[in-house]
């Protein structure tokens, strides 16, 4: 006791001594496993690059390098010549609201003409603009918006018609104002968002359309949008059995020789004539021919998602 208080100060300096090495100790302890962890991604980082090194395929040198700089000036040649070859669909963006109101009603009977013109059933009579056309004053900003979406209309509509579908079910659009989105339950709209392409810098507009037609009709929808001067395209495309329709019979046969207009059999190249003939019938009279039925199409019912991309419009 008496060494001790004469060597105090060197006996709590050994404790300090003891603590801090009893620490090291623990400290080391515990940081073992996270050390071999960390050995053990340096080893496997180390394994990856030398299979990057050693591998026969695609490696980082200079000269790939250079080769991928240029692909990319490529590309970005192509898209900006795939830009410039398409159109904008045409609308006024600066249209007064009593100008609108009249196009709106100049439009929408216009379409309707061209539905009837070519005998397809339309089940919206105002192509989506219920909610819009008996307005006569439109909340601030959205006339623009409007008109785009009415040419939008315009020319989706001019698509269908010129591809001789059996009736044009539905087409929703955008909502964009107010008045829109007052009518929530309406079928004239659809939840999907525009968006821009981040590699073209495109804004592309979404309408969902429902109609009835044939094989022919879905070929003729598909081909007549892809030769469109306009950005269309079909992202998403659903089939399902429509009204109980059918396609265009073959007119009835009828006996030939049996008066003056009748002098030639009717034989065509899309209708087979059946092998057998009718037993011979008086002196005179020829049998007669049936036309075979090929196919028997019943009418589908198309719902298809079509965005149309638009380039933007440098601002004056």
């Amino acid at each position: 006791m008496l060494w001790l208080k004469r060597n105090l100060f060197f006996s709590v300096s050994l404790l300090v001594i003891l603590g801090f090495f009893g620490y090291g100790c623990f400290y080391l302890y515990s940081k073992w496993d996270e050390s071999g962890t960390i050995q053990k991604s340096l080893e496997e980082t180390d394994a990856n690059l030398k299979k990057i090194y050693d591998s026969s395929g695609v490696f980082p040198s200079k000269t790939n390098i250079d080769i991928i700089k240029v692909q990319a000036e490529q590309l970005k040649s192509f898209v900006a010549d795939a830009t410039k070859i398409k159109a904008r669909v045409e609308f006024d963006a600066r249209i007064t609201p009593s100008n609108f109101k009249t196009l709106l009603d100049n439009s929408l009977a216009d379409l309707n003409k061209q539905a009837e013109q070519a005998r397809i059933p339309v089940a919206q009579r105002d192509f989506s603009f219920s909610a819009i056309k008996p307005l006569v004053s439109f909340p601030e900003g959205s006339v623009g918006f409007l008109a785009e979406e009415l040419a939008d209309v315009k020319a989706l509509c001019g698509i269908l018609f010129r591809s001789e579908i059996t009736s044009l079910d539905n087409l929703r659009r955008v909502p964009v104002c107010k008045p829109d989105l007052d009518a929530g339950g309406s079928l004239d709209y659809h939840t999907l968002t525009g968006r821009t392409n981040e590699i073209t810098g495109d804004a592309v507009s979404v309408y969902l359309v429902t109609f009835q037609g044939f094989s022919e009709s879905l070929a003729s929808v598909l081909d007549n949008l892809q030769r469109s001067p306009y950005g269309f395209s079909v992202h998403l495309l659903s089939v399902l059995p429509g009204s109980p329709m059918k396609a265009p019979a073959a007119p009835a046969p009828q006996p030939f020789g049996q008066g003056a207009a009748n002098t030639a059999p009717p034989l065509t190249r899309n209708a087979p004539v059946q092998a057998g003939r009718a037993p011979a019938g008086p002196t005179g009279a020829q049998g007669v021919r049936r036309l075979e039925t090929l196919a028997d199409e019943k009418a589908f019912k198309v719902a298809m998602i079509i965005e149309i991309a638009k380039p933007l419009v440098a601002a004056k």
